[in-house]
């Protein structure tokens, strides 16, 4: 799984900011849970398109739907943790994980 573009959704008043990312591939129940493993994952499998919220306190909050090739992200603390560290998680390079 790569992401192959960021669109800039919106700059809010608080110096948080809201991305969409575009993925190489869908959305899978794996991903969800590891880009959630330091946080709290809803994910609602019994929706007709199951969606997912995941919240890393201080950090960010994102959104999507399993096997769609985008998900929207709220960068809490930009300074703290970059969009850099969230392709890096994806992408599967992040020595934290």
């Amino acid at each position: 799984m790569k992401v192959n573009e960021v669109k800039h959704v919106e700059d809010c008043f608080d110096g948080s900011l809201i991305k969409e990312l575009l993925l190489s591939e869908g959305i899978t129940k794996e991903l969800i849970y590891k880009l959630g493993s330091k946080g709290d994952v809803q994910y609602f499998a019994h929706f007709a398109r199951p969606f997912f919220k995941i919240r890393v306190a201080g950090l960010y909050d994102m959104k999507g739907i399993e096997g769609n090739k985008s998900m929207r992200v709220h960068l809490k603390e930009p300074g703290n943790f970059t969009l850099d560290n969230l392709i890096e998680l994806i992408n599967g390079q992040s020595k934290t994980t």
